[in-house]
């Protein structure tokens, strides 16, 4: 970080600055105010920096995604990359591991690596502390996947998919309909996604409520003993619909070693298209999210909200439905 760095975030000039830490000349509370947050926030020193070699000389773009496990979150990073080059830019890339604790101190740490913008995929929209600071500072940014109604984004309709797997699960006969998602509190995509499952299912009268348990959704590990329950009961549903294809590929894995047969017995439909869900047996079925495309997009977005474009900051993304493999009609016998 050097002087004009802290003046940008903080709206100033860097002589501003320079009088602030100088105190040579008067400035108003709510200047010095925002100043000083910028330092603290920013670790800035500035006689340490003033010693300090600058190696940052290539532009970058900070990444903060949720997991690095996840291979979804490897191809968005993928297309952000590729995009970035073409541009001239690297791109440095932090995980959060779904925790909101950590978004916060994610974002300090990439302003203080000197980015021009970040690109980030946040828990949620709402009461986030990490989108507040970018916003205050007004900080550069693209949400992947996390929709916003006045912010740069890229983005599927989480809530019309969730409605697309129910209305194709009661159309092969399912009456009892399960869904394994992802913490709510970690997700907001996963819980539109429920809310579209639920609102569909809701509409048909004969159909009692859909079985929803919640996990971690970063968790590799097997399904716990209390978790077995849902799935091992003689009243289990018959078709699970599961919000990511970590969790889907995980389910058909339990089942197979209890010795249900998938889609035979149970369906399964997972969210998200990994490749690795169409290269087993039975391919898993999913929502196709065009994740490398949402890397190129929110970089071009990203670009558009710094320079201030006149061009719509938020993209919807079509997705697709690949219902083959692990889904099948209900059978009569397990109704």
């Amino acid at each position: 970080m050097n002087i004009k760095d802290v003046a940008a975030l903080a709206g100033v000039s860097p002589a501003t600055v320079s009088r602030c830490l100088n105190k040579t000349a008067p400035l108003s509370d709510v200047v010095r105010a925002r100043i000083e947050k910028v330092i603290e926030l920013t670790g800035y020193d500035a006689n340490h920096s003033s010693k300090q070699v600058d190696w940052n000389h290539n532009p970058t773009i900070g990444v903060m995604i949720p997991s690095l496990l996840n291979p979804v979150f490897s191809e968005i990073v993928a297309g952000i990359q590729q995009r970035a080059r073409h541009f001239g830019y690297s791109v440095v890339v932090v995980d959060t591991q779904y925790e909101r604790s950590r978004e916060k101190q994610a974002i300090i740490d990439l302003i203080r690596q000197r980015v021009i913008g970040v690109i980030l995929t946040t828990t949620s929209v709402e009461d986030n502390e990490a989108l507040s600071l970018l916003r205050e500072f007004r900080f550069p940014f693209c949400l992947v996947h996390n929709q916003s109604s006045d912010e740069p984004c890229v983005y599927v309709d989480n809530y019309q998919a969730g409605c697309d797997v129910a209305e194709h699960l009661l159309s092969l006969g399912h009456r009892k309909i399960g869904m394994v998602a992802g913490r709510f509190q970690s997700s907001d995509r996963a819980k539109q996604r429920y809310l579209g499952f639920t609102e569909r299912l809701n509409k048909e009268a004969a159909l009692s409520s859909a079985l929803l348990m919640e996990v971690d959704q970063y968790a590799l590990t097997p399904f716990n003993q209390t978790q077995w329950s849902f799935f091992d009961s003689p009243s289990a549903p018959t078709a699970w619909f599961c919000s990511n294809d970590l969790l889907a590929l995980k389910l058909v894995n339990h089942l197979k070693s209890k010795g249900v047969s998938v889609p035979e017995s149970v369906s399964v439909i997972g969210f998200d298209g990994m490749a690795l869900g169409q290269i087993l047996y039975p391919p898993l079925a999913t929502i196709q999210v065009p994740h490398h495309d949402m890397g190129l997009c929110a970089v071009d977005l990203l670009f558009n909200a710094k320079h201030k474009a006149a061009l719509s900051l938020a993209r919807k993304l079509d997705y697709q439905t690949h219902f083959v493999g692990t889904v099948a009609e209900c059978q009569p016998s397990i109704i």
